[in-house]
């Protein structure tokens, strides 16, 4: 096998680029701060939260996984739906302005850096509400302050005193169809992701300045309903198993394009990792051209879950020298998968172009760069006790 440094030799760097990308991996991750995700919107939490409770969670209940779930994450049989690790709850939450308007928190899905929060809004009676135009991105209807702007905040008790959140995050509400669209219910999924993985001590989520019901009307956010006030607290623990490894890996993305996998994390939903980046202007240049880049799970059974790849929220580090030069840089990325999987029947992770090749996809001499094994990638809980492809090994 390559070793890293063989590695840095494919990737071009100078000698001076490759002693500071050696620093850098042998330190740690930067602090540097991020940009938050687009489209979603900032967040910065500091007020003190105090929700009125009139329901209480129930236990989770991986058999009831909710169609807007099933749906969203393209679950087709119980086994995925058992995978996700979807906690089923009925927190219901008042205005506490007295309007009679409610939320029902009803599911909650989280993984090593996103949150999914399934809700029911109920308007006040009486309320007459719109018929909303859709979205590219099905966001039909959703709650915030003035222009939509909501505050979220991670912590690791329910009383929201210690506070826990990642370096930077963003969010957002996407639509979720409506079974009655004649009642005063409106449900909707609120989406937040960090743009690095949530700290493990993240169990509690807390959304406030949740004062206004917006929908979009002939190209325009349109008000609805004003005057409220909501303040959300969510158990966010979750049953999914997710695995974090240490080390790193070349990969030529698409086939085209060298880069360096470090910090990566798996979930039954998701892939997320860095890409370090030795020239971000050919990177660029190239995932305008041949982007995004594909990737696929393979399963010990043969089965391949396709992926969705999504940049995190711009670039996540950049490193310069003393004179301002660029050394390199280092994205964020998360790959989604199709439908959800067992982490444990893994057997690699495929990007095509690159370690493609060993499984019929291309006829090439190629080298092969990405290599999802336990010399690359270590984490011994994974490969020793769960990954049953590899304990055959």
């Amino acid at each position: 096998m390559a070793s890293y440094r063989d590695e840095l030799e494919e990737l071009r760097f100078s000698p001076e680029e490759k002693a500071e990308l050696t620093r850098r991996l042998t330190a740690g991750r930067s602090e540097t701060k991020r940009r938050m995700h687009l489209p979603y919107r900032g967040l910065v939490a500091g007020v003190a939260v105090i929700s009125l409770l009139l329901g209480a969670a129930g236990a989770a209940s991986l058999a009831g996984v909710s169609p807007a779930f099933r749906d969203f994450f393209g679950i087709t049989d119980q086994v995925q739906a058992e995978q996700l690790g979807a906690e089923q709850m009925d927190l219901v939450f008042a205005d506490q302005n007295g309007s009679g308007a409610s939320i029902i928190v009803k599911e909650v899905v989280k993984d090593q850096e996103r949150v999914y929060v399934l809700m029911d809004f109920t308007a006040p009676e009486g309320t007459v509400l719109p018929i909303p135009e859709e979205t590219a991105d099905g966001r039909n209807f959703w709650l915030g302050e003035e222009e939509g702007d909501c505050s979220v905040a991670f912590y690791g008790d329910e009383d929201c005193t210690q506070r826990v959140d990642p370096r930077s995050w963003g969010w957002g509400f996407q639509a979720v169809e409506a079974p009655d669209t004649t009642d005063q219910v409106i449900p909707m999924m609120l989406q937040i992701t960090a743009d690095e993985t949530l700290p493990e001590e993240a169990s509690w989520l807390r959304v406030t300045h949740l004062s206004n019901l917006w929908a979009l009307e002939n190209g325009k956010e349109v008000r609805v309903l004003e005057g409220m006030d909501f303040r959300l607290v969510i158990p966010i623990e979750t049953t999914a198993e997710i695995y974090s490894f240490e080390g790193r890996c070349g990969v030529n993305l698409n086939g085209t394009t060298l880069a360096t996998v470090e910090n990566l994390t798996i979930s039954p939903v998701s892939i997320a990792m860095d890409l370090v980046i030795p020239n971000g202007a050919a990177y660029d240049a190239a995932f305008e051209a041949q982007g995004p880049w594909q990737m696929y799970v393979l399963l010990e059974d043969g089965t391949q879950v396709q992926t969705r790849f999504e940049k995190g929220g711009g670039v996540q580090d950049v490193f310069h020298d003393a004179n301002g030069k660029t050394f390199f840089r280092a994205d964020h990325v998360r790959f989604e998968l199709e439908s959800p999987i067992d982490v444990a029947q893994i057997q690699d992770i495929v990007f095509v172009g690159d370690n493609s090749l060993l499984y019929g996809a291309e006829e090439s001499n190629a080298v092969i760069h990405f290599q999802f094994t336990p010399h690359y990638f270590r984490n011994e809980t994974y490969w020793n006790t769960v990954n049953s492809y590899w304990k055959q090994q």
